[in-house]
């Protein structure tokens, strides 16, 4: 993706994932825009590379967006947040 106007947020293993963080990113109200291998979503995968969901946010929403993400991430175990990387 190469919209500069967007930024990478979290990468999901899995549409389930993806959508969870994208619904609580939303509660926030902030936009979210998921990117993924149509064949991860056929075939149901949730692990490898053809499973990963890409989630992406406006750079305007991008700085409150991390803050969220950086409490998911604590709250539930996880490795840090892509964008800290």
């Amino acid at each position: 993706m190469r919209d500069k106007s967007l930024k990478l947020i979290w990468k999901a293993n899995g549409y389930m994932d993806a959508q969870l963080i994208k619904n609580y990113l939303e509660s926030f109200e902030i936009t979210v825009y998921s990117f993924e291998e149509s064949v991860g979503l056929s075939y149901g995968l949730t692990s490898g590379p053809l499973a990963e969901v890409e989630l992406y946010v406006p750079v305007a929403q991008a700085e409150e967006a991390e803050k969220y993400m950086r409490q998911y991430a604590e709250a539930s175990g996880q490795d840090k947040p892509d964008f800290e990387e």
